[in-house]
């Protein structure tokens, strides 16, 4: 039987872009340069009459579009002309965007078939009615950012851009626009966050196997690629006791963050606005919990994968005799009131020796860092019975 090569190897790049996305993803950004910078995302279809544009933009100057399908004065066009413009088909609605310059905005502008509304960091800014909505005769033609298919090209920075053929809510505007949505929320045609951090195109969350957007123009030149707020990372406690430790992370600097501790599901305390990668926390019972962290800047990430923390208590795991005990510390057995002299040995669950040690002070430690968890067996010179140690 024939094994069709290029099938599999479209399976397997496939799956691993499928495994990159699943993954905890980072916040991007792309910035727009020069005039010869722009994306295009090919040939788009929104197949409604209705119609959601959104996206994070930075503009210092307020000329130049960002994004259009616009083909035969048929679709919508987004940009500047001294006042904001979100046009559709031969209908325009202007705002003032002097607030926005030197800052990150979020712009949304929706089409629900009777009007078109703007928004701008969650909240109405202009609306106008009588309109008919989204026309698909310009279904099918190239989606560009950063610039209009005829040039017009903005200067600007922009992050994650979401192209819906829905009209999106007020309420799901506002309660999404500082938040990654789901790639799979109903009506999301394209979702750019722009993580790649290098190379010549960002993937489409939405549709990772559809059509990309292609960067125009030379990388570091005319676009480069920056890191809003990267999830944390690299977990770690230190300074740990019986009912405290200090959390640190690795992030991006100038974000803010905010922790949770659990225990199971429930948040036993949680610090927020916090503008050092690590929180401390005190007065705890000793049991086992759950740390997990997020990062903020004009968008937030999601919580990074969770580190469990032991403050359980030393456990005593057998009394040998009354003056003889095992205790099972976080990287240590001690094996307590026993003779100097007295060998002490660990054994695997398979009986092959593991370390052997001999006691001094009455007593003898057993190092084990590195071990594979499982069930390990301890004898004792001079003792007639093994005794089992998980680990």
């Amino acid at each position: 039987m024939k094994t069709n090569t290029l099938s599999k190897v479209a399976t397997l790049a496939t799956a691993c872009i499928l495994t990159i996305l699943s993954a905890h993803a980072d916040i991007g950004s792309i910035s727009l340069k020069t005039s010869a910078a722009g994306l295009n995302a090919l040939e788009t279809t929104i197949g409604s009459n209705q119609i959601t544009i959104e996206t994070w933009l930075y503009i210092d100057d307020n000329t130049g579009f960002f994004a259009s399908n616009m083909h035969n004065d048929k679709g919508f066009v987004l940009g500047f002309d001294g006042w904001f413009k979100f046009q559709l088909d031969g209908e325009s609605l202007w705002i003032d965007p002097t607030s926005w310059k030197g800052n990150w905005a979020h712009i949304a502008c929706v089409a629900d078939g009777s009007q078109i509304i703007v928004y701008v960091n969650g909240e109405v800014v202009g609306s106008q009615s009588n309109i008919a909505g989204y026309d698909t005769a310009a279904d099918g033609y190239p989606l560009y950012l950063g610039r209009a298919p005829w040039g017009n090209p903005c200067i600007c920075k922009m992050a994650d851009f979401r192209l819906w053929s829905v009209a999106r809510t007020p309420d799901e505007i506002k309660d999404n626009y500082q938040k990654q949505i789901d790639p799979s929320t109903e009506g999301l045609i394209k979702n750019f966050n722009f993580a790649e951090g290098s190379g010549d195109h960002t993937v489409n969350l939405a549709d990772p196997e559809g059509n990309q957007a292609w960067c125009m123009g030379t990388i570091d030149t005319d676009y480069s690629w920056e890191t809003v707020a990267a999830t944390p990372a690299n977990l770690r406690i230190e300074n740990k006791a019986d009912h405290s430790f200090d959390l640190l992370w690795d992030g991006t600097e100038g974000n803010t963050w905010s922790v949770e501790l659990l225990d199971g599901d429930q948040t036993v305390e949680s610090r927020t606005n916090l503008t050092e990668p690590r929180a401390s926390f005190t007065n705890l019972d000793q049991k086992v919990y759950t740390a997990r962290v997020k990062a903020h800047s004009f968008m937030e990430t999601d919580f990074s994968e969770p580190l469990a923390v032991d403050l359980s208590p030393v456990s005593s795991i057998e009394q040998i005799a009354s003056s003889v005990s095992i205790i099972r510390q976080s990287k240590s057995l001690h094996i307590t009131g026993i003779p100097n002299g007295t060998r002490v040995a660990l054994y695997s669950s398979q009986g092959i020796l593991c370390v052997q040690t001999t006691a001094g002070d009455q007593s003898a430690v057993i190092e084990t860092s590195g071990f594979a968890h499982g069930i390990y067996i301890v004898q004792i010179e001079g003792v007639n019975k093994s005794y089992k140690v998980a680990l």
